[in-house]
């Protein structure tokens, strides 16, 4: 049954997926500025179009703050305005980081994607995050650059 229920997750993911262009973040930089400072670099993948006008993107984080180092994983909902010239997107998304202890992560997301030469694009990306550990949360604000790929 679970072979099944896996098999059809990856039909639909997979017909989902067919609908727009693929896109990659291979090495974005969030530098978090309220209440502490952290650094991290991620990796992420996404697709537009997934469900309707909505982007769908997954990926991995490395943080490294005052606290220590954490992995993490993310996945966010993207709605794209494009425009000539310029893009703007907005959405949100949930994740996890393991470090010391394991936090959950529900995060915005609000950028702007500048292009610089065909499929390369260049993104500047407000990210509000509220971090929930132990009965505890806890409000960062991270501004992310870095460059954005499409594939097709």
């Amino acid at each position: 049954m679970k072979k099944l229920l896996v098999l059809l997750v990856a039909m639909v993911l997979g017909g989902a997926f067919a609908q727009g262009r693929f896109f990659g973040e291979v090495a974005s930089g969030n530098v978090n500025l309220v209440p502490n400072f952290s650094l991290s670099a991620a990796a992420r993948m996404g697709a537009e179009n997934v469900l309707g006008p909505l982007a769908l993107r997954g990926g991995f984080e490395l943080q490294t703050s005052n606290a220590g180092t954490a992995f993490g994983i993310s996945a966010d909902a993207l709605y794209f305005l494009r425009n000539p010239g310029m893009d703007f997107y907005f959405g949100g998304g949930l994740g996890l980081l393991a470090g010391g202890s394991t936090v959950f992560v529900l995060s915005g997301a609000a950028g702007l994607e500048l292009p610089v030469s065909g499929n390369i694009n260049f993104l500047v990306e407000l990210k509000p995050e509220l971090y929930f550990a132990g009965g505890n949360s806890q409000f960062a604000l991270g501004v992310e650059v870095g460059p954005r790929v499409y594939f097709r």
